[in-house]
Parts: structure tokens; C-alpha cells; sequence
């Protein structure tokens, strides 16, 4: 039996990139054998501690943000949608209870994690809601089936859920991060880890596995 490729995939909801890099992972699971590991962490923990700054916050890269984030999705056939107010979503109100919320469900239920994880992007970025209100969460968990909704709810408050987040950001850390989505790779053949910075390493880590690329849309 083939061995599965170990792959973990650190994200914040806030990054519309991480969402392209989830989305493509997702797409290669069953045509490259992967073992994919979602890992919610803190983007302003990691940005903080590895002295590096949001690609908005310079005016050279903000200045050309928009239209790229709009080509990747149409690109990749997403339902993106910019966000009316950037700023107050991003770096007021931020994601930390979506954050402890997914950190609940990586514990509790894990084969639910895609899902919910997908559903709180399409919140945030198709339809530009607030993902730190407990009743778009709830919907969020209701679509991905999550089993027991008021259970996971009342799990992400606790110091369980807080633990798992502040663990998948420090082992982010550990492995060097600086941003989303950081992405590390085992090849089962040598042992080695590879890792990858963005949305647009999908090709590289099919070379570095021996893999064939196949596009946005790989036959399934």
C-alpha cells in the first residue's frame, strides 16, 4: 500500500491567499496521494514574531493587492469578493474567534476541518460577512455538518481550543514562518521536509514530490 504524503498547511482565514493555496491542496489530495493537516494559526502572532508586515501595509504591494487577489480567483473559478472595508475587517476586527473556532475542530472534528474551513473563507470573502459573529459562525458550522454545533461553540471558548491555536502557530514558528499560507511537505521517499511560501507553490511541490502537475483542475 502506498504510503500518503504528509503535507501541513498553516493558514489564517484572513488571507485571501491561504483560501487559493487551501483550494489547490484540496484539489490535489486524491490525485497525489496527499496526507493534507490544516493547521489554523495567528497570522498577527506569526507576522509579529518574524518581523515581517502585511503585504497591505506597504503601498507598493496594497497598490496592486486588489486586482491580483481578483485574478487568482477568476483563475481558479472562485467566488471572490473584495471586501468593502479591508482595513476595519482585517486589522480591527481580525479572526481570532473563527480561529479558536477551527482550532475546536481540528480537536473535535477533524474530517469536518475542510469543510469549515472552506465555509468560513466563502463567508469572509464571497460574501463579506463578519466571521467573528457567533451566528454567522454557527452558519459556517452548520454548513460544513458539523454534528454538534453548541458543542463546538462552547469548546472553542475553552483553554483547549486557545492551546491548539497558540500550538499551530508556534510550530509555524518553529519551521520558520513569516506568512499565509506556509506550507511544509515530508517526501516519504527521503524523509526530507520541503517548505513553501503562497498560494503559487503548487507546482513546485508536485516537482519536489514527483508529481505531475495538472492544472487548476486536476481529473479526480
Amino acid at each position: 500500500m502506498a504510503v500518503r504524503t504528509p503535507i501541513k498547511f498553516y493558514y489564517d482565514i484572513l488571507s485571501p491567499y491561504a483560501w487559493f493555496g487551501f483550494e489547490a491542496l484540496c484539489r490535489y489530495q486524491k490525485p497525489w496521494d496527499l496526507d493534507l493537516q490544516l493547521k489554523p494559526m495567528n497570522l498577527g502572532k506569526i507576522m509579529g514574531s518574524s518581523g515581517n508586515t502585511p503585504p497591505g501595509m506597504n503601498p507598493s504591494k496594497g497598490s496592486m493587492l486588489a486586482r491580483d487577489v481578483q485574478r487568482v480567483s477568476e483563475m481558479m473559478d472562485l467566488p471572490y469578493k473584495p471586501l468593502a472595508n479591508f482595513a476595519q475587517t482585517v486589522f480591527i476586527r481580525g479572526s481570532l474567534p473563527t480561529l479558536k473556532t477551527l482550532a475546536a475542530c481540528q480537536i473535535l472534528y477533524p474530517e469536518h476541518l475542510e469543510e469549515l474551513t472552506r465555509q468560513s473563507w466563502l463567508g469572509l470573502y464571497s460574501q463579506d460577512v463578519d466571521i467573528t459573529d457567533k451566528d454567522n459562525i454557527i452558519k459556517f458550522a452548520e454548513a460544513a455538518q458539523i454534528p454538534d454545533v453548541d458543542r463546538l461553540l462552547q469548546f472553542s471558548r475553552g483553554d483547549e481550543a486557545r492551546q491548539q491555536l497558540i500550538d499551530n502557530t508556534s510550530e509555524a514558528l518553529e519551521s520558520k514562518c513569516f506568512g499565509a499560507p506556509w506550507i511544509t511537505v515530508t517526501n516519504p521517499s527521503t524523509g526530507r521536509r520541503e517548505k513553501f511560501f503562497g498560494s503559487d507553490r503548487i507546482e513546485m511541490i508536485g516537482w519536489v514530490l514527483g508529481k505531475q502537475y495538472m492544472g487548476h483542475h486536476p481529473p479526480q
